[in-house]
């Protein structure tokens, strides 16, 4: 297969090039001005509002997993502007030029994020579950509506509802273990971290490994719509954590004060990134044959963290 990505050198695609190329597949990276250099890619520039159309031309498929990262800044007026803007955008423009293609791809893969659902306490959390309320949950929303071109011209797409990706070196992980930037100063690898708050709200994860697995199975499968890309296994902060300090080999002996992490993070973002419960299940993903590789927590931080 033929495959475009964009956000080809963020955390999860990066891993993902490297997995479709090692398959046999050829892979068209989608990458900004900045950065063609370095990658080789296509460039195309969301902001801006272009793209060339002829690296997309005959691709079998096309999985975009661009969009500003959600935890890296304080949730000012202004970044929950660009935060919106780089998802709904970047979608919009793939997803009206994929339309007007001679030659479409049959799959539109479009990155998502659990935090549609928002804050739901004890509640189950399966694809059919509405939308919560809030910012971000409005932002994804927005995000998966702006696939719609893609859609309705006759393309399968498919709106990747994603977890906490067990990884140290980015994402929603690699921020809490590094909250004050280096690696090094990270409170949990010097035994000093702690659970969130009561510890109670469940936190919906997946490995690397397993996320990249997923959005190749969904590559090839029959599936479109929202699809939860969670580990089956539902897990509460307390225990996530205590997890943790077992793979680095540190104790987990106190809660983190919810106004610790206002003060760090921001009241916003501390409350969507830590603090919103969601307790979700990969009931589509399951339902069509996908086996995850790893479903104990344990095993995937210790992979995680090269412990």
């Amino acid at each position: 297969m033929r495959i475009a990505v964009a956000g080809s050198t963020g955390l999860i695609g990066t891993a993902l090039v490297s997995a479709l190329r090692s398959g046999g597949h050829e892979v068209v990276p989608l990458v900004r001005p900045t950065t063609t250099a370095t990658s080789g890619g296509n460039t195309w520039d969301p902001d801006a509002g272009t793209i060339d159309a002829r690296a997309l031309e005959g691709c079998d498929g096309v999985v975009n997993l661009a969009g500003r990262s959600v935890g890296e800044r304080r949730w000012t007026e202004a970044e929950k502007g660009l935060i919106r803007s780089s998802r709904v955008g970047s979608t919009t423009l793939l997803a009206t030029t994929i339309a007007g293609l001679e030659r479409p791809p049959s799959v539109l893969i479009n990155a998502s994020a659990i935090g549609i659902y928002g804050d739901r306490g004890e509640e189950r959390l399966t694809e059919d579950a509405p939308p919560g309320e809030g910012f971000f949950p409005d932002v994804c929303v927005a995000w998966e509506a702006a696939a719609s071109a893609a859609a309705q011209a006759g393309v399968r797409v498919v709106n990747l509802r994603t977890g906490i990706v067990l990884s140290p070196e980015g994402g929603a992980l690699g921020r809490m273990m590094a909250p004050f930037g280096p690696s090094w100063l990270s409170p949990y690898r010097w035994g000093l971290g702690g659970w969130i708050g009561s510890g109670r709200q469940f936190w919906s994860w997946i490995s690397l490994e397993d996320e990249v697995r997923a959005i190749a199975h969904l590559l090839g499968s029959g599936l479109s719509g929202p699809v939860n890309l969670t580990s089956p296994e539902l897990v509460r902060n307390k225990a996530f954590m205590k997890a943790v300090g077992r793979a680095l080999r540190r104790p987990i002996l106190l809660p983190i004060p919810r106004f610790v992490l206002d003060v760090v993070l921001g009241s916003q973002l501390a409350q969507a990134s830590l603090f919103d419960s969601q307790a979700v299940l990969p009931e589509r993903l399951l339902a069509d044959g996908f086996e995850f590789r790893h479903r104990n927590l344990d095993e995937a931080l210790s992979i995680a963290f090269g412990s």
